[in-house]
C-alpha cells in the first residue's frame, strides 16, 4: 500500500507546484475586480460599475453598522452582494450598477432599497431647503457622540462635497454619490 501512496503523493505535489502560478493569477484577478484609479470617483468600486451610477454609505468607527462592520460591502443593483473591499479603510456599503437616474433623491431612495432595508433612509422635508437626511442604515445623526458640537450626514458627488442637497442634485451617467458622518 505504501508503494502506491508515495508515487501518488509525489504526483499530487507536482500537480500543486505546477498549478500554483495559475492559482496565484486567479487570486490576483479576484483582487483586481475593483477600480484602482485615485482620479476616478469609481476608485475602489467594482469594475463592472465603471461608468454606471452608485451610492456609498460610510459609517464612522464609533457607530459601525451591524451588517457592514468590516470593509465596504458592494451590492449590485439586483441586490446581490458582489464582495467586500477591505482596501478602502472604511466600513459601510456601496450599491451600484444603475443607469438612467437624473434626480438624486429618487436615485438614493431606490438604490438604498436594494439593500433589503439595511440602508433605509430617514429624512424630514424643510419647506425652504428640501429633504434633510438625518438617518441612514439606522444611524441617526443625533446618536453620534464624541468631542464635537454636532454631526450631520455629509453628501459628496463624484468625490467632491456637494454644493446642493440631495433633493436638488442632478445626476448624470456614471455619477457616484456618497454619504458619511461629518461633525462641527
Amino acid at each position: 500500500m505504501s508503494e502506491i501512496i508515495k508515487p501518488a503523493s509525489i504526483i499530487l505535489l507536482v500537480i500543486v507546484v505546477v498549478s500554483l502560478p495559475f492559482l496565484q493569477d486567479s487570486v490576483n484577478d479576484e483582487a483586481a475586480k475593483f477600480v484602482s484609479d485615485s482620479e476616478s470617483s469609481h476608485d475602489g468600486l467594482p469594475t463592472q460599475w465603471d461608468g454606471k451610477q452608485a451610492i456609498c454609505i460610510f459609517f464612522p468607527e464609533s457607530n459601525t453598522h451591524p451588517e457592514f462592520s468590516t470593509g465596504v460591502t458592494m451590492i449590485d443593483s439586483d441586490g446581490e452582494t458582489i464582495g467586500v473591499n477591505d482596501a478602502l479603510n472604511s466600513t459601510g456599503a456601496c450599491v451600484g450598477g444603475f443607469e438612467g437616474y437624473e434626480q438624486g433623491m429618487d436615485f438614493m431612495m431606490d438604490a438604498t432599497r436594494v439593500a433589503g432595508g439595511q440602508l433605509s433612509v430617514g429624512y424630514t422635508m424643510d419647506p425652504n431647503w428640501g429633504p434633510f437626511v438625518h438617518t441612514i442604515g439606522g444611524l441617526n445623526v443625533d446618536e453620534v457622540q464624541g468631542d464635537f458640537s454636532g454631526a450631520y450626514w455629509s453628501l459628496s458627488h463624484n468625490g467632491e462635497y456637494s454644493m446642493v442637497g440631495i433633493g436638488d442634485l442632478i445626476m448624470s451617467q456614471g455619477d457616484v454619490i456618497s454619504w458619511e458622518i461629518a461633525t462641527w
